[in-house]
């Protein structure tokens, strides 16, 4: 094989190489949580809240706020990365209408780079402990159920898919996410006040229920306090890249009865939805990164597949061309048919040249002959 086509072949052989390590090997690595993932989800909506300074003043009437126009900000950015393991910090600030700070909670999670599942938290980093979904979804999700990490009731409760549609200018999938079972995150309960005083509870109680206020006759002073909590999410989920892009939520706290659960009052209820901007810039986030993996996990591929196809080619073309103008061994050469010609002529050049010398020859012997005869006949 000429150089040429050698070069062609090896430049071929590498491509195809480079075609899998892409989609096999750079894909994959590409295709997770990074590193420095730091995004911010921002929400706007209403909160219901029990009011300290009103509730100090036996203000009861006034204890309770509904309907208070908040902002939310849920920041999530990676903490560490090992392997295929990251640790999420995940915290959402709520903020009234002169911008104070009405709530803040932070949790970590250690989760799968890929899937987003729980997993070990990497040595020396803390996270919290927990089973199923916390901070997103899979990075390629599916049309199914998976499992979720209730925090406030340390449940795990399935993220129910319901259907598809367009969300954003994107496909997406819809989960929804509904459960009330009793609060029992430490962090939760330690900002609340195991019990209240009775009339301060009954007060509130008829407050929050007019004309169906529990009777608390029977129960002791400071009346003991249980506290239920509730949590309905529906999520909007990029098909491709698994983005959150759009987020309804309803969290909300309820103070009842230790003994039989009776509902007393609302202590926190927060109601948010993604904001237009925030909903256009998650979609923008996962429409680059499904141009990205489209780019990576099929374009590459494919034009350095074909590349290798097409230098195969110009190898094989190449070769036969080079071969049909290779002379064939059993027909003479021009060169040669010149020099058999030549050689011939030079051979019956030297023929001629020896009959022509004959001819003299012959005549002196005919010219003689005479001459020997009267040599040779007898004198008179």
């Amino acid at each position: 094989m000429r150089k040429t086509s050698w070069y062609l072949g090896a430049a071929a052989t590498l491509l195809v190489a480079t075609s899998a390590v892409t989609h096999f090997a750079v894909l994959p690595a590409v295709h997770q949580v990074p590193d420095d993932t730091d995004f911010t989800m921002h929400f706007a909506g209403s909160m219901t809240m029990l009011d300290p300074a009103a509730l100090q003043a036996g203000n009861l009437p006034g204890a309770i706020v509904r309907d208070l126009p908040v902002t939310a900000d849920r920041r999530v950015y990676a903490v560490k990365a090992s392997g295929s393991t990251v640790v999420l910090s995940d915290r959402t600030v709520v903020s009234g209408p002169q911008k104070q700070t009405l709530t803040a909670a932070e949790k970590r999670w250690a989760v799968d780079r890929k899937t987003l599942l729980d997993r070990q938290a990497p040595k020396g980093v803390a996270a919290e402990p927990h089973k199923g979904l916390t901070a997103g979804f899979p990075l390629e999700p599916k049309k199914k159920n998976y499992p979720y990490w209730d925090a406030p009731t340390r449940t795990t409760i399935p993220a129910t898919y319901v259907r598809s549609e367009q969300r954003a200018g994107r496909d997406t999938y819809v989960f929804s996410i509904r459960y009330t079972a009793p609060l029992v995150d430490p962090e939760a309960l330690g900002a609340l006040p195991p019990a209240m005083p009775k009339a301060a509870v009954q007060g509130l109680a008829g407050v929050a229920n007019p004309g169906r206020a529990p009777d608390l006759g029977a129960q002791a002073d400071p009346t003991p306090l249980a506290y239920t909590s509730t949590t309905d999410l529906t999520g909007w989920v990029d098909s491709e890249t698994g983005v959150t892009v759009d987020l309804k939520s309803v969290q909300s706290v309820t103070a009842t009865t230790t003994g039989d659960r009776a509902e007393l009052f609302p202590v926190m209820a927060l109601t948010m939805t993604t904001t237009p901007a925030s909903r256009a810039e998650l979609a923008d986030t996962a429409e680059d990164g499904a141009r990205a993996l489209w780019l990576l996990g099929d374009v590459a591929p494919l034009a350095c597949f074909a590349l290798a196809l097409a230098l195969i080619g110009l190898a094989l073309y190449l070769e036969r061309r080079a071969r049909r103008q290779q002379p064939d061994p059993a027909v003479p050469s021009p060169r040669v048919e010149a020099e058999s010609g030549s050689r011939s002529e030079a051979s019956s050049g030297a023929g001629s040249e020896s009959g022509s010398g004959s001819g003299p020859a012959s005549g002196a012997e005919t010219a003689s002959g005479p001459a020997d005869s009267e040599r040779n006949a007898p004198t008179p």
